[in-house]
Protein backbone atom coordinates (compact mmCIF):
# COMPACT_ATOMS: atom_id res chain seq x y z
CA UNK A 1 0.00 0.00 0.00
CA UNK A 2 1.12 3.33 -0.70
CA UNK A 3 2.18 6.27 1.65
CA UNK A 4 -0.89 7.85 2.06
CA UNK A 5 0.54 10.84 4.09
CA UNK A 6 2.88 11.80 1.63
CA UNK A 7 -0.10 11.20 -1.36
CA UNK A 8 -2.14 13.69 1.05
CA UNK A 9 0.29 16.48 0.96
CA UNK A 10 1.18 16.15 -2.68
CA UNK A 11 -2.37 16.13 -3.88
CA UNK A 12 -2.79 19.24 -1.76
CA UNK A 13 -0.29 21.18 -3.70
CA UNK A 14 -1.34 19.20 -6.84
CA UNK A 15 -5.20 19.53 -7.45
CA UNK A 16 -7.28 22.28 -7.81
CA UNK A 17 -9.08 23.15 -4.78
CA UNK A 18 -6.60 20.29 -3.15
CA UNK A 19 -6.21 22.54 0.02
CA UNK A 20 -9.61 21.19 0.73
CA UNK A 21 -8.24 17.72 0.60
CA UNK A 22 -8.77 16.03 5.06
CA UNK A 23 -7.15 12.72 4.18
CA UNK A 24 -6.69 9.81 1.40
CA UNK A 25 -8.46 6.66 2.46
CA UNK A 26 -7.48 2.92 0.59
CA UNK A 27 -10.49 1.25 -0.45
CA UNK A 28 -8.58 -1.74 -2.29
CA UNK A 29 -4.95 -2.12 -2.45
CA UNK A 30 -3.11 -5.54 -4.22
CA UNK A 31 -2.00 -6.90 -7.55
CA UNK A 32 -4.66 -4.78 -9.55
CA UNK A 33 -4.85 -1.18 -9.74
CA UNK A 34 -5.16 0.53 -6.56
CA UNK A 35 -8.00 2.54 -5.35
CA UNK A 36 -8.46 5.44 -2.97
CA UNK A 37 -11.07 7.61 -1.36
CA UNK A 38 -9.52 11.35 -1.72
CA UNK A 39 -11.65 12.96 1.21
CA UNK A 40 -12.56 16.38 0.97
CA UNK A 41 -13.89 16.56 -2.11
CA UNK A 42 -14.79 13.41 -2.62
CA UNK A 43 -12.61 12.33 -5.50
CA UNK A 44 -11.35 8.42 -6.29
CA UNK A 45 -7.23 8.09 -7.09
CA UNK A 46 -6.31 5.19 -8.75
CA UNK A 47 -2.85 4.12 -8.34
CA UNK A 48 -0.71 1.28 -9.80
CA UNK A 49 -0.51 -1.68 -7.96
CA UNK A 50 2.26 -1.78 -5.35
CA UNK A 51 2.35 -5.38 -4.93
CA UNK A 52 3.23 -5.64 -8.98
CA UNK A 53 1.22 -5.37 -12.00
CA UNK A 54 -0.22 -8.50 -13.29
CA UNK A 55 -1.36 -7.36 -16.55
CA UNK A 56 -0.84 -4.83 -18.79
CA UNK A 57 -3.89 -3.67 -18.37
CA UNK A 58 -2.76 -2.00 -15.07
CA UNK A 59 -1.17 1.29 -17.52
CA UNK A 60 -3.14 3.64 -15.50
CA UNK A 61 -3.16 6.31 -17.75
CA UNK A 62 -4.37 4.17 -20.40
CA UNK A 63 -7.00 3.60 -18.24
CA UNK A 64 -7.95 6.89 -17.46
CA UNK A 65 -7.89 7.44 -21.70
CA UNK A 66 -10.61 4.90 -21.92
CA UNK A 67 -12.82 6.49 -19.40
CA UNK A 68 -12.06 9.99 -21.13
CA UNK A 69 -13.04 8.74 -24.48
CA UNK A 70 -16.20 6.50 -22.61
CA UNK A 71 -17.24 9.85 -20.85
CA UNK A 72 -17.45 11.49 -24.50
CA UNK A 73 -19.55 9.37 -26.21
CA UNK A 74 -23.11 8.77 -26.47
CA UNK A 75 -23.19 5.09 -26.92
CA UNK A 76 -20.99 4.38 -24.20
CA UNK A 77 -22.42 3.24 -20.85
CA UNK A 78 -21.78 5.60 -17.72
CA UNK A 79 -18.79 5.96 -16.13
CA UNK A 80 -16.75 8.19 -13.70
CA UNK A 81 -15.61 11.78 -15.31
CA UNK A 82 -11.38 12.01 -15.13
CA UNK A 83 -10.45 15.00 -13.14
CA UNK A 84 -6.88 14.72 -13.72
CA UNK A 85 -4.26 12.62 -15.33
CA UNK A 86 -0.85 13.15 -14.33
CA UNK A 87 2.47 10.82 -15.86
CA UNK A 88 5.03 12.38 -13.98
CA UNK A 89 6.54 10.56 -11.07
CA UNK A 90 8.21 13.99 -9.23
CA UNK A 91 4.35 14.09 -8.25
CA UNK A 92 3.18 10.54 -6.47
CA UNK A 93 6.10 8.73 -7.64
CA UNK A 94 4.35 6.69 -9.92
CA UNK A 95 1.83 7.68 -12.71
CA UNK A 96 -1.77 7.88 -11.46
CA UNK A 97 -5.52 9.74 -12.17
CA UNK A 98 -7.90 10.98 -10.34
CA UNK A 99 -11.93 10.51 -10.70
CA UNK A 100 -15.19 11.66 -9.77
CA UNK A 101 -16.48 10.08 -7.11
CA UNK A 102 -20.06 8.58 -8.24
CA UNK A 103 -23.06 7.45 -6.11
CA UNK A 104 -23.57 3.42 -4.95
CA UNK A 105 -21.99 0.79 -4.17
CA UNK A 106 -20.73 -2.54 -6.48
CA UNK A 107 -22.10 -5.68 -5.57
CA UNK A 108 -19.52 -7.86 -3.53
CA UNK A 109 -19.61 -11.50 -4.25
CA UNK A 110 -17.51 -12.58 -1.22
CA UNK A 111 -19.56 -10.36 1.12
CA UNK A 112 -22.93 -9.12 -0.34
CA UNK A 113 -24.50 -6.68 0.88
CA UNK A 114 -27.49 -7.01 2.79
CA UNK A 115 -29.82 -4.47 0.24
CA UNK A 116 -29.05 -7.59 -2.38
CA UNK A 117 -28.93 -10.39 -0.32
CA UNK A 118 -31.65 -10.06 1.60
CA UNK A 119 -33.88 -8.62 -1.03
CA UNK A 120 -36.67 -11.03 -2.59
CA UNK A 121 -36.44 -12.39 -5.77
CA UNK A 122 -37.55 -10.22 -8.38
CA UNK A 123 -35.36 -7.35 -7.08
CA UNK A 124 -32.41 -9.86 -7.56
CA UNK A 125 -33.82 -10.64 -11.21
CA UNK A 126 -34.02 -6.77 -12.26
CA UNK A 127 -30.75 -7.00 -11.09
CA UNK A 128 -29.61 -9.78 -13.21
CA UNK A 129 -31.51 -8.56 -16.10
CA UNK A 130 -29.62 -4.89 -15.74
CA UNK A 131 -25.92 -6.62 -15.47
CA UNK A 132 -26.80 -8.46 -18.78
CA UNK A 133 -28.42 -5.49 -20.29
CA UNK A 134 -25.48 -3.37 -19.74
CA UNK A 135 -23.42 -5.67 -21.39
CA UNK A 136 -25.18 -6.66 -24.07
CA UNK A 137 -25.29 -3.22 -24.99
CA UNK A 138 -21.98 -2.91 -25.64
CA UNK A 139 -22.41 -4.88 -28.50
CA UNK A 140 -23.98 -2.26 -29.86
CA UNK A 141 -20.91 0.25 -29.31
CA UNK A 142 -18.34 0.81 -31.69
CA UNK A 143 -14.80 -0.06 -31.43
CA UNK A 144 -12.89 2.93 -29.54
CA UNK A 145 -9.88 4.81 -30.94
CA UNK A 146 -7.94 4.72 -27.69
CA UNK A 147 -7.99 0.86 -27.59
CA UNK A 148 -6.10 0.35 -31.11
CA UNK A 149 -7.22 -2.28 -33.64
CA UNK A 150 -10.28 -4.37 -33.62
CA UNK A 151 -8.64 -7.87 -31.64
CA UNK A 152 -9.63 -10.84 -33.08
CA UNK A 153 -10.53 -13.77 -30.49
CA UNK A 154 -7.74 -16.50 -31.66
CA UNK A 155 -5.26 -13.53 -30.96
CA UNK A 156 -6.83 -12.37 -27.87
CA UNK A 157 -6.62 -16.00 -26.76
CA UNK A 158 -2.94 -16.28 -27.94
CA UNK A 159 -2.78 -13.44 -25.52
CA UNK A 160 -3.68 -15.34 -22.77
CA UNK A 161 -1.80 -18.69 -23.97
CA UNK A 162 1.22 -16.66 -23.72
CA UNK A 163 -0.06 -15.29 -20.29
CA UNK A 164 0.01 -18.89 -19.02
CA UNK A 165 3.44 -19.56 -20.41
CA UNK A 166 4.73 -16.83 -18.36
CA UNK A 167 3.03 -17.99 -15.34
CA UNK A 168 4.87 -21.30 -15.74
CA UNK A 169 1.62 -23.68 -16.58
CA UNK A 170 2.80 -26.19 -20.15
CA UNK A 171 -1.07 -27.90 -19.13
CA UNK A 172 -2.99 -24.66 -19.08
CA UNK A 173 -1.35 -23.34 -23.10
CA UNK A 174 -1.78 -27.25 -23.99
CA UNK A 175 -5.34 -26.55 -23.66
CA UNK A 176 -5.25 -23.23 -25.57
CA UNK A 177 -3.84 -24.93 -28.64
CA UNK A 178 -6.48 -27.28 -28.40
CA UNK A 179 -9.25 -24.39 -28.65
CA UNK A 180 -7.24 -22.52 -31.20
CA UNK A 181 -7.23 -25.33 -33.69
CA UNK A 182 -10.98 -24.72 -34.47
CA UNK A 183 -11.81 -20.88 -35.76
CA UNK A 184 -13.47 -18.69 -33.81
CA UNK A 185 -17.18 -18.21 -34.29
CA UNK A 186 -18.42 -14.41 -34.91
CA UNK A 187 -21.19 -12.76 -34.55
CA UNK A 188 -21.11 -9.67 -36.55
CA UNK A 189 -19.38 -6.59 -36.66
CA UNK A 190 -16.64 -6.39 -33.80
CA UNK A 191 -17.32 -3.62 -30.95
CA UNK A 192 -16.53 -2.63 -27.46
CA UNK A 193 -15.52 -5.55 -25.10
CA UNK A 194 -15.27 -4.79 -21.65
CA UNK A 195 -13.02 -8.12 -20.75
CA UNK A 196 -14.04 -8.42 -17.01
CA UNK A 197 -18.05 -8.34 -17.32
CA UNK A 198 -18.97 -9.52 -13.74
CA UNK A 199 -21.79 -8.46 -11.81
CA UNK A 200 -19.16 -6.88 -9.27
CA UNK A 201 -18.01 -4.44 -12.01
CA UNK A 202 -21.57 -2.16 -11.81
CA UNK A 203 -22.13 0.57 -9.58
CA UNK A 204 -25.78 0.22 -8.08
CA UNK A 205 -27.78 2.98 -6.58
CA UNK A 206 -31.09 2.40 -5.20
CA UNK A 207 -31.03 -0.89 -7.43
CA UNK A 208 -30.49 0.92 -10.59
CA UNK A 209 -27.10 0.91 -13.02
CA UNK A 210 -24.92 4.48 -11.80
CA UNK A 211 -21.71 3.48 -13.55
CA UNK A 212 -19.81 0.29 -15.18
CA UNK A 213 -16.23 0.50 -13.98
CA UNK A 214 -12.79 -1.24 -14.14
CA UNK A 215 -11.97 -1.20 -17.96
CA UNK A 216 -8.15 -2.61 -17.68
CA UNK A 217 -8.97 -5.38 -19.87
CA UNK A 218 -11.09 -3.47 -22.60
CA UNK A 219 -10.26 -4.37 -26.12
CA UNK A 220 -11.80 -3.87 -29.61
CA UNK A 221 -13.44 -7.63 -30.69
CA UNK A 222 -16.18 -9.98 -30.78
CA UNK A 223 -18.96 -8.78 -28.63
CA UNK A 224 -19.24 -13.32 -27.67
CA UNK A 225 -16.05 -12.62 -25.69
CA UNK A 226 -18.59 -10.53 -23.23
CA UNK A 227 -21.06 -13.50 -23.01
CA UNK A 228 -18.68 -16.14 -22.58
CA UNK A 229 -16.85 -14.03 -19.71
CA UNK A 230 -20.41 -13.47 -18.09
CA UNK A 231 -21.40 -17.42 -18.33
CA UNK A 232 -18.45 -18.56 -15.86
CA UNK A 233 -20.71 -17.25 -13.39
CA UNK A 234 -23.27 -19.14 -13.62
CA UNK A 235 -24.26 -22.95 -13.01
CA UNK A 236 -23.43 -24.93 -16.20
CA UNK A 237 -22.67 -28.55 -16.72
CA UNK A 238 -18.76 -27.81 -15.83
CA UNK A 239 -18.62 -25.93 -13.01
CA UNK A 240 -21.00 -23.93 -9.73
CA UNK A 241 -22.04 -20.73 -9.95
CA UNK A 242 -20.80 -17.94 -8.01
CA UNK A 243 -22.20 -16.85 -4.76
CA UNK A 244 -24.19 -14.42 -5.79
CA UNK A 245 -25.61 -16.55 -8.96
CA UNK A 246 -26.88 -19.38 -6.05
CA UNK A 247 -29.61 -16.77 -5.05
CA UNK A 248 -33.25 -17.36 -5.55
CA UNK A 249 -34.00 -14.98 -8.22
CA UNK A 250 -31.45 -14.71 -10.60
CA UNK A 251 -31.17 -15.54 -14.09
CA UNK A 252 -30.34 -19.20 -15.41
CA UNK A 253 -27.61 -19.78 -18.01
CA UNK A 254 -30.61 -19.81 -20.59
CA UNK A 255 -32.36 -17.06 -19.56
CA UNK A 256 -29.43 -14.87 -19.60
CA UNK A 257 -28.33 -16.07 -23.29
CA UNK A 258 -31.95 -15.20 -24.95
CA UNK A 259 -31.41 -12.07 -23.15
CA UNK A 260 -28.49 -11.39 -24.41
CA UNK A 261 -29.34 -11.87 -27.73
CA UNK A 262 -32.24 -9.96 -27.55
CA UNK A 263 -30.50 -7.02 -26.36
CA UNK A 264 -27.58 -7.34 -28.74
CA UNK A 265 -29.32 -8.06 -31.50
CA UNK A 266 -26.86 -10.99 -32.19
CA UNK A 267 -27.31 -14.43 -32.10
CA UNK A 268 -25.29 -16.45 -29.56
CA UNK A 269 -24.81 -19.96 -31.35
CA UNK A 270 -20.96 -20.20 -31.21
CA UNK A 271 -20.35 -18.78 -27.32
CA UNK A 272 -19.29 -21.72 -26.23
CA UNK A 273 -16.30 -21.57 -27.83
CA UNK A 274 -15.99 -17.67 -26.44
CA UNK A 275 -16.79 -19.38 -23.11
CA UNK A 276 -14.11 -22.06 -22.78
CA UNK A 277 -11.89 -18.86 -24.04
CA UNK A 278 -12.41 -16.53 -20.89
CA UNK A 279 -11.75 -19.63 -18.61
CA UNK A 280 -8.85 -20.01 -20.13
CA UNK A 281 -8.39 -16.43 -19.83
CA UNK A 282 -9.35 -16.66 -15.63
CA UNK A 283 -7.11 -19.40 -15.24
CA UNK A 284 -4.13 -17.56 -16.73
CA UNK A 285 -4.82 -14.66 -14.77
CA UNK A 286 -4.92 -16.98 -11.06
CA UNK A 287 -1.70 -19.30 -12.57
CA UNK A 288 0.11 -15.65 -12.84
CA UNK A 289 -0.75 -14.87 -9.32
CA UNK A 290 -0.24 -18.38 -8.30
CA UNK A 291 3.01 -18.23 -9.33
CA UNK A 292 3.52 -14.63 -8.26
CA UNK A 293 3.20 -16.04 -4.51
CA UNK A 294 5.15 -19.01 -4.99
CA UNK A 295 7.85 -17.08 -5.95
CA UNK A 296 7.56 -14.39 -3.65
CA UNK A 297 7.01 -11.28 -6.43
CA UNK A 298 4.47 -10.92 -4.53
CA UNK A 299 3.10 -10.97 -0.52
CA UNK A 300 -0.74 -10.28 -1.50
CA UNK A 301 -2.67 -13.00 0.92
CA UNK A 302 -5.42 -12.59 -2.02
CA UNK A 303 -2.70 -14.95 -4.28
CA UNK A 304 -2.82 -17.20 -1.60
CA UNK A 305 -6.21 -17.93 -2.51
CA UNK A 306 -5.15 -18.51 -6.06
CA UNK A 307 -2.58 -20.96 -5.59
CA UNK A 308 -5.18 -22.88 -4.36
CA UNK A 309 -7.86 -22.53 -7.16
CA UNK A 310 -5.39 -22.95 -10.39
CA UNK A 311 -5.68 -26.35 -11.20
CA UNK A 312 -9.75 -26.28 -10.75
CA UNK A 313 -10.19 -23.89 -13.78
CA UNK A 314 -7.54 -25.86 -15.55
CA UNK A 315 -9.55 -28.48 -14.92
CA UNK A 316 -12.87 -26.64 -15.90
CA UNK A 317 -11.12 -25.73 -19.08
CA UNK A 318 -10.31 -28.87 -20.10
CA UNK A 319 -14.06 -30.81 -19.35
CA UNK A 320 -15.24 -27.79 -21.27
CA UNK A 321 -12.99 -29.00 -24.32
CA UNK A 322 -13.33 -32.62 -23.79
CA UNK A 323 -17.09 -31.63 -23.91
CA UNK A 324 -17.21 -30.06 -26.91
CA UNK A 325 -14.94 -32.52 -29.19
CA UNK A 326 -12.15 -29.89 -29.51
Amino acid sequence: MADVERITRALRDFLPGGEGITRVVPLTTGFSNETYLIEGPDLILRLPPSAGAMLDGHDVIGQARIYQELGGREDAPRVPGVVAVCGDRAVLGVPFFVMERLAGEAIDDLDMQPWFADAGDDLRADICRQWVSVFAGLSRVRPLDVLGPVVAPEDDARTWQAFARKADSPVLAALFDRLLAVPAPCSGPPALIHGDSKLSNIMWLDGRVNAVLDWEMALNGEPLANLGYMLHALESDYHAATRAFKLPGMLTRGEVIALWEQVSGRSADGVFWHEIAQMGKLAAIIAEGANMFSSGRSSDPKLAIFARSVDYYIGVMQAMLDSGGY
